[in-house]
Order: structure tokens, then C-alpha cells, then sequence
């Protein structure tokens, strides 16, 4: 989990690097898709953004930029699976992982996603850019990192709870072990107190081991 954290923390800088340069790929979107004859089509998949940089995609600063996007979401796919195969079927995160797989899929529309305060990507581009075409793609980045850092913390929350529920049983045997193990041996010879107030045994709550008592005098034998 340790080994997780640190990827996050790798991630949340290469995305802070990316976000700094959010005019440059919004550029590089607009030329790729005027060359591809697309101005009319929102940025609505990854298989999309791979396109444009396969194909249409004609100088190095555009390669560069939507290189680095296709790399971060490529990180985020790996470490998605690394935290998959740290979870079980009924994890509190698996709602969290099942909603990342979901938006890296290749052909998933992403158009309708947007990305929330306080992340601010979609309060960089105008209203048209942000309705139309790029509020989505802009979006993913951020939205999956928040998702996976969700499941990350669900996951230790979950272990620390069950930690802390193992570590309880023990205690509460222990504190059960010699209780018993003392009523046990008082039981054993006679001397246990019912309710702690009385000697008690099998033949009743009073100690038969003394003779009865008699009233003083002399006794009249017959």
C-alpha cells in the first residue's frame, strides 16, 4: 500500500505539470482536429486524442503534449490494476475502481464528465470550448485521481478496522481465559461465591461443613 501511495504522489505532480500547460494541449487539439477535418467534432475518447497524435499530429510541441496526456493516463490504467489486485469483490472501493475503468476505457464517451471545485481545468477554457468540446477530456485526468485516491483511502480504512477488530478478539479471551479458569478452580473446591456474598456448593448457598448449631442447656435424652 505504501508502494501505491508514493505512485499516487508521482502522479498527483505529473498532473499538476500538465495542468500548468492545459493552453498548449488545448492547441494542440485544435490544430490536430482541424487537420483531421474534425473542427465540428468534440474531443469525446482517448482513441480519439491517440489519432490525432498518430496521424495528424505535425510538429513536436503538439507531440510532446498530447504524448504527456497519453502517458499520465496510461499511469493512471497501471495503477488502477495495481489497486484492483490489492482488493477484493466486496472492497468498499470497488464502486471507486469500477467508475475508474469505466472512463479509461479507450472508445468511453467522456463529454459529459466534468471535473469539480477545487480542480479548475474546466474554468480555463471558454464557454464554447468547455459545452462543446473539450470539458471532458480536460476533466478525465483529475476525475480519475480523485477516484483512485477515494479507493486508496476506503481500502485503509477497511484494513485499519479489521486490524483493530483482530486485535480486540485476543484481548477480549485473554480477559474471558483466567476468569473462568479462576471460577473454575473454585468451583472445584466448593468455594465459589454466589453473587459474592455467600460460600456456596453444590448442597446450597450455606457452608454444610460445620455441625449445626444447639440451643445451650442440657439435652434430654430418651
Amino acid at each position: 500500500m505504501n508502494e501505491l501511495q508514493d505512485s499516487l504522489k508521482s502522479l498527483e505532480q505529473s498532473c499538476r505539470r500538465f495542468r500548468q500547460q492545459q493552453f498548449t494541449f488545448i492547441s494542440a487539439l485544435e490544430r490536430t482536429r482541424e487537420h483531421a477535418h474534425e473542427r465540428t467534432k468534440p474531443v469525446s475518447t482517448l482513441a480519439q486524442v491517440q489519432n490525432y497524435l498518430d496521424h495528424h499530429c505535425h510538429n513536436t510541441t503538439d507531440q510532446g503534449i498530447l504524448t504527456l496526456f497519453l502517458d499520465i493516463v496510461r499511469d493512471l490504467s497501471h495503477t488502477l490494476q495495481r489497486l484492483e489486485s490489492m482488493m477484493t469483490e466486496d472492497s468498499p472501493a470497488s464502486y471507486c475502481l469500477e467508475a475508474c475503468r469505466t472512463l479509461l476505457y479507450h472508445n468511453n464517451d467522456l463529454s459529459h464528465i466534468r471535473a469539480k471545485y477545487p480542480h479548475d481545468e474546466v474554468n480555463h477554457l471558454s464557454c464554447n470550448e468547455a459545452r462543446n468540446y473539450y470539458g471532458g477530456v480536460v476533466s478525465l485526468i483529475p476525475v480519475v485521481l480523485d477516484l483512485l485516491q477515494q479507493g486508496v483511502t476506503s481500502s485503509q480504512r477497511a484494513q485499519r478496522r479489521l486490524a483493530a477488530e483482530q486485535g480486540a478478539e485476543p484481548g477480549r479471551r485473554s480477559r474471558a481465559g483466567p476468569l473462568s479458569n479462576t471460577m473454575a478452580t473454585q468451583a472445584g473446591s466448593g468455594a465459589v461465591k454466589k453473587g459474592g456474598c455467600f460460600p456456596y456448593n453444590e448442597a446450597g448457598p450455606w457452608d454444610t461443613t460445620k455441625p449445626a448449631w444447639r440451643p445451650p442447656g442440657p439435652i434430654n435424652k430418651h
